[in-house]
């Protein structure tokens, strides 16, 4: 498990985004930290040459099949994202939508997706195709921004305790993994915010108390 800050936040998701196929970042990363996370991730790392904003995993969500992004990108970084994820053979989407904040909308690994209620229809076949997975729609404590409260690899993940119990089962259920309910940075429900995972490695954010340190070793390190 590595412990980070990245440009003095322990708020890391807002800039690292992690499959078993690859680890996205924003180009203005510097390039120990991203080293450290390579290590800890055991996967490729690709750059988002974004200039309007240093966010970047909010934007986008993907798995060991595909990567969706939405097309507020600039049109020179989705061509250079394009040649880098090439060689991964993997598939790349870019989703119009005026919901942009991909990654907060939904949860994806290997085995299904959920999706939030406020996505269209009509985008549900384009996520299942590209993702190459089966898609349901779920809440998270019947809020709609479910990205920012679940963090899963393929085997188990973390939510925030305002789930329901019948969204934790159909999380389960779907995305085929166990999950156990946390927190991150010293109490933030939003999980995504201080931890990115794959089935390799977890990385977690700064301020992530001892407390919660080993709620999310027995999750993703000890085969919870």
């Amino acid at each position: 498990m590595l412990r980070i800050k990245i440009f003095g936040s322990s708020n890391i998701g807002l800039y690292l985004y992690a499959t078993n196929k690859y680890l996205l970042y924003h180009s203005a990363v510097p390039s120990k930290k991203i080293d450290l996370v390579v290590e800890e991730l055991e996967v490729p790392s690709i750059k988002l040459h974004l200039t309007d904003t240093l966010l970047t995993a909010p934007f986008i969500v993907g798995n060991s099949n595909g990567l969706l992004v939405p097309d507020v990108f600039e049109d020179f970084a989705l061509e250079q994202l394009k040649r880098d994820v090439n060689d991964l053979d993997i598939n790349l989407a870019v989703v119009s939508s005026k919901y942009n904040a991909l990654g907060n909308i939904i949860v994806a690994n290997d085995n299904g997706a959920l999706i939030s209620p406020i996505i269209p229809y009509r985008l549900k076949k384009l996520i299942s195709d590209v993702l190459d997975v089966e898609v349901s729609t779920i809440t998270v404590g019947r809020f709609s921004y479910i990205g920012s409260l679940v963090v899963v690899n393929n085997r188990s993940g973390l939510v925030a305790p305002v789930v329901k119990e019948d969204e934790k089962e159909i999380l389960e259920d779907v995305l085929n993994v166990n999950l156990q309910e946390g927190t991150v940075n010293g109490g933030a429900e939003f999980i995504k915010l201080g931890l990115v995972v794959n089935d390799y490695g977890v990385v977690v954010g700064e301020d992530t108390s001892g407390a919660e340190l080993m709620n999310i070793s027995t999750v993703f390190e000890g085969g919870y």
